[in-house]
């Protein structure tokens, strides 16, 4: 065996067992996660060597040689997760020379899936919430085609199939969300409250300090009631944030709720999955002539005068740009950038980011565990909260021919022991699916820890007007991939980043921010003052 296997750098992303094409690699689980290489099996193609985000493989004999590249640019994309794409494309769009550089072997860094056995094995983003999500809106925005499936296309809509499956330790099982927040509150006196809280979120002119929690947020509405906290803390700030009601802020649950409510109508995924959105991106690229590389590392990023001037690659060539956009994470942007070219202040506020630690456990079934009505399921009582996306149930070929798949998130908890915690959900879900040894055939564990796969993009532990801007203290470099305002839905909030990147660089008023135009807030106001006509006519109800 070639391959050395530096396994404290290992984050248990499990990238490199869901690629190996002749599954020699799994992964070790105990305190920490590391992978371990079956030397009768491996044929030592060196894929693993690209898709490893913390470089845990090397064999200098089995590196890819060097790609052909330009030796400038007008503008240098480091990484191509869905924000670097966008970002490419949008440049692209505009006549820009745009170079990708993607030391992986693959787009799409952890907005896309890689396929093992014929199932899609998601690599962080679980889902799109459909067309109408921020990535749908600059998906079309940007010319990307992204063939969309939704619930309208897969049901009768007065069945409320398709969406939430709610289920409680204590045995309560709910069809839908409107059921299990009804039964939570008390019936329609609590739902008035819930109208009435619902009407504030909608009121662009309500406002809240940013040290005001989703908890106090909630209590302002429907207080003394613990367990309707711990629901909105199930399905809103575990969810969308891997946050707890006391670590999201007000104004953050006023956006996000308000952004599920308005998405869900259309909820739904791409046909495809979330590799189709990032193929359709690419295609962006290199229509208007981009170049997108990939297994190319970058050693850093050229400064000059506090403006950057392009990039050196991990082979020594020197890429010049004088737009650089950096999407590779917080970490990485201090090392390519180098710290005595960021202010300490700036490299401090990096350093201070609270990353978030998630894992995923994918299942290949022989049977739809939701059944034929569900997307969604949440857990709520357990001492893990389970959030989980059915992708086969839009899209079938996400799966062998016949089978199904379940994505099952969860926020870890510390002390972090991965293997402890992997059968602490193994345990629940045998709880939630007496089934589940019967029809689970394949099980591909992943966890999101450490360095660069922590750095989710809706977990910073910050908020608001606190969120970084894309624009870094260096010219011409800007940093995207995360979210620039501070509200929104999981890593849909990216758009946010890559539209202020753009509008700054480009000057186009395309890429405007919309969420404060008078025409949107007059459709929420509107939206609002009908919200509290139904928390008037469900009081009469009571």
């Amino acid at each position: 065996m070639t391959i050395t296997i530096h396994t404290e750098r290992c984050t248990g992303c499990s990238y490199c067992v869901a690629a190996c094409p002749v599954g020699a690699i799994h992964l070790a689980i105990a305190e920490k996660a590391f992978p371990v290489i079956d030397a009768d099996t491996c044929i030592e193609c060196g894929d693993c060597l690209y898709h490893c985000p913390n470089a845990v493989f090397s064999a200098p004999q089995l590196e890819t040689p060097p790609l052909a590249l330009a030796d400038a640019y007008d503008a240098v994309v480091i990484g191509s997760g869905i924000g670097g794409l966008m970002t490419a494309a949008g440049l692209a769009n505009a006549g820009k020379k745009v170079l990708v550089l993607e030391q992986m072997a693959f787009i799409g860094g952890k907005y896309t899936h890689l396929e093992t056995h014929g199932y899609a094995i998601s690599t962080a983003a679980w889902t799109c919430p459909g067309p109408n999500s921020r990535i749908g809106k600059l998906c079309r925005k940007l010319g990307a085609e992204i063939d969309w499936i939704t619930i309208h296309d897969t049901h009768d809509r007065d069945q409320k199939q398709g969406s939430h499956w709610f289920v409680m330790r204590d045995g309560r099982r709910y069809h839908d969300l409107d059921q299990a927040q009804a039964s939570i509150v008390g019936g329609n006196k609590g739902m008035v409250k819930v109208y009435r809280w619902m009407a504030d979120m909608y009121d662009p002119d309500i406002s809240y300090p940013k040290e005001m929690t989703t908890r106090e947020y909630i209590q302002q509405f429907i207080p003394d009631n613990p367990e309707y906290e711990q629901y909105v803390q199930t399905i809103i700030t575990y969810c969308f944030a891997s946050q707890t009601v006391d670590t999201f802020s007000a104004m953050e649950t006023k956006r996000a709720i308000v952004d599920s409510i308005e998405q869900m109508a259309d909820w739904g995924t791409a046909r495809g999955g979330t590799q189709a959105i990032v193929n359709g991106l690419a295609d962006v690229i290199r229509c208007g002539g981009g170049t997108i590389a990939t297994r190319t590392r970058v050693a850093s990023i050229v400064v000059e005068h506090q403006r950057a001037a392009g990039v050196v690659l991990a082979d020594g060539r020197i890429i010049k740009a004088g737009i650089v956009i950096h999407n590779a994470g917080l970490n990485r942007l201090v090392k390519l950038a180098g710290d005595t070219n960021l202010p300490p202040a700036y490299i401090q506020r990096l350093k201070a980011a609270i990353p978030a630690n998630v894992a995923a456990l994918v299942l290949g079934t022989t049977e739809p565990l939701l059944g034929p009505e569900h997307s969604l399921l949440h857990t709520m009582g357990w001492d893990r909260t389970l959030n989980c996306y059915a992708p086969t149930y839009f899209d079938p070929r996400l799966a062998p021919p016949g089978k199904h798949a379940l994505d099952v998130f969860w926020v870890l908890e510390s002390p972090y022991h991965l293997g402890a915690e992997l059968e602490r959900v193994r345990a629940q879900l045998r709880e939630v699916f007496p089934n589940f040894d019967e029809v689970v055939e394949l099980q591909m564990p992943m966890f999101f820890t450490g360095a660069w796969t922590a750095e989710m993009a809706h977990r910073m532990g910050q908020s608001g007007a606190d969120r970084l801007d894309p624009q870094t203290p260096i010219a011409g470099l800007y940093f995207v991939g995360y979210d620039a305002i501070g509200y929104g839905m999981a890593g849909d909030i990216i758009p946010h980043g890559v539209e202020r990147a753009l509008h700054l660089i480009l000057g186009d008023d395309m890429y405007a921010p919309v969420d404060e135009k008078a025409s949107v807030r007059r459709r929420m106001k509107f939206k609002s003052i009908a919200l509290k006509g139904v928390a008037a006519l469900t009081a009469l109800k009571r």
